[in-house]
């Protein structure tokens, strides 16, 4: 089997999954509320497509078929070679049919030097994984970021590593990649500035672009600004509208459900406190424990922490310069 391995193979079904990702995502956008189907399978070809790219660059690096068919089937590890004589050592393991994986993948290119943008792979994974598994219906919104964040690393990974130009290697698809890019990214920036213009507050600023339509999971969201609807961020009648599919909801709500996962997820199943609380003094669920303070109005608690014992204080010592046990400690003291 081994005989018959062909890198360029690998090269061609690439590119192929590639074009019909990009085909796919052209006709989801046909439909007035986008194809969530069409959607979904763009996103599935768009990064199969670039993890195919990925095991074909691995494969060129190997000195034979033989070799190549090893490095991209799961037969073996990459093993370091002693210090002082360079070089990778293959050590095979059982045979297996599957071919390598993103952790794989990944191994393989440290193992090489070869070079991508790893935390954009991995949000692409996340978001195809998330559509695909937890959120189906989303997929229409989605794809649009997906494919404009695909752009620049594929960009880059054609040029660095295949020493090529990407409109050469993919010709049409390349210039339909390119002019949603470019699009995308203007209406990206619009829908910021939009924002900006509302008075978000700076630290909740570089959470906005995370925000994700509550109907279709598109992040092209803006103020709505219609005549019936308030402006006046305050109020916490501010509503979005989103640019995809024009859903309207409440702004301030999923920009406050947006912070939790900016900072790096929770599990409301995990039993663990959530990262944020509801401040005091704003009443916005923007209060950040780990840092003390409140990206809404700027509220801190005391940064010297408790008077007794010098802890730092949670949000539920607010009112007191003492943190709980030894509020405690001080108010048994008194009533004894």
């Amino acid at each position: 089997m081994t005989e018959k391995f062909d890198p360029d193979k690998l090269k061609t079904n690439a590119l192929t999954s590639i074009r019909l990702g990009v085909e796919d995502f052209t006709r989801s956008q046909l439909t007035e509320d986008g194809d969530a189907d069409r959607a979904l399978s763009a996103l599935r070809n768009l990064f199969a497509g670039i993890l195919l790219l990925f095991k074909y660059r691995i494969a060129t690096k190997a000195g034979s078929p033989a070799d190549g068919y090893e490095l991209i089937f799961k037969t073996g590890e990459i093993l370091p070679q002693p210090d002082g004589m360079g070089g990778i050592e293959w050590q095979p393991t059982k045979f297996a049919k599957t071919t390598i994986d993103v952790p794989d993948i990944r191994k393989r290119f440290d193992a090489f030097g070869i070079q991508t943008d790893w935390k954009v792979i991995e949000t692409l994974q996340k978001e195809r994984n998330s559509a695909e598994h937890l959120h189906p219906q989303n997929a229409a919104g989605v794809i649009g970021k997906f494919l404009s964040d695909t752009f620049p690393v594929l960009s880059e990974f054609i040029q660095k590593e295949l020493e090529c130009a990407p409109a050469t290697l993919l010709g049409e698809t390349w210039k339909t990649m390119l002019a949603h890019h470019d699009f995308y990214k203007a209406q990206a920036a619009a829908c910021e500035s939009a924002w900006e213009v509302l008075n978000v507050p700076d630290d909740l600023l570089p959470v906005v672009p995370d925000m994700q339509c509550e109907e279709c999971g598109s992040s092209l969201l803006k103020p709505a600004g219609g005549e019936d609807e308030s402006s006046d961020l305050e109020s916490g009648q501010v509503k979005y509208v989103c640019v995809s599919c024009a859903h309207r909801a409440l702004a301030i709500p999923l920009l406050e459900e947006t912070l939790v996962d900016f900072l790096g997820g929770y599990d409301p199943y995990s039993g663990e406190e959530p990262p944020t609380g509801e401040c005091p003094e704003c009443q916005h669920r923007t209060f950040v424990h780990v840092q003390g303070e409140c990206l809404w109005c700027g509220m801190k608690l005391n940064p010297e922490g408790c008077a007794r014992c010098g802890n730092s204080l949670t949000l539920d010592d607010y009112d007191n310069m003492l943190c709980g046990y030894c509020q405690y400690q001080a108010d048994k003291h008194r009533d004894d």
